[in-house]
């Protein structure tokens, strides 16, 4: 017997009975005992899943550590290197010297505490920049 491939239109419009076959078919186990409307859900969730790839292993650790409970911010993704408090960073910008200090919740410049190094590039330049490209942390060339 050929499988029946289904769309996620066709799914908006099934019944308990075809939903939990077709969730047996693409998941290879019962289904569980949830309303039609989440099972639906995770039928479309699946047929995306199984058409574009999953989750790449860093959205999908990001996603396990969200705490739907208390509603935290999602954690960032950090591509750069680490900073330790204490570090400095320097940078000259048209010709004048700016540093950055590195502190544990944050940064220092000239004289005030900032949350990003986006909104201390932001500042110096008075232009959109990404923090660490402007400081040359990451690998793409910074430009004066």
């Amino acid at each position: 017997m050929a499988r029946r491939t289904i769309s996620i239109a066709a799914i908006e419009t099934m019944p308990l009975a075809d939903l939990q076959r077709a969730w047996d078919r693409h998941y290879g186990s019962c289904a569980p005992s949830l309303s039609p409307d989440l099972l639906r859900r995770g039928l479309a969730y699946r047929l995306q899943e199984k058409k574009l790839g999953r989750l790449d292993r860093r959205t999908a650790v990001c996603l396990a550590r969200y705490d739907s409970e208390n509603m935290p911010v999602l954690p960032k993704l950090e591509n750069g290197p680490k900073l330790s408090a204490g570090t400095r960073l320097i940078r000259d910008w048209h010709g004048v010297g700016h540093s950055v200090n590195v502190l544990d919740d944050g940064f220092e410049y000239d004289g005030k505490h900032w949350k990003s190094l986006t909104a201390v590039a932001r500042q110096i330049t008075g232009t959109k920049w990404s923090g660490p490209r402007f400081f040359g942390l990451n690998r793409e060339a910074t430009v004066s």
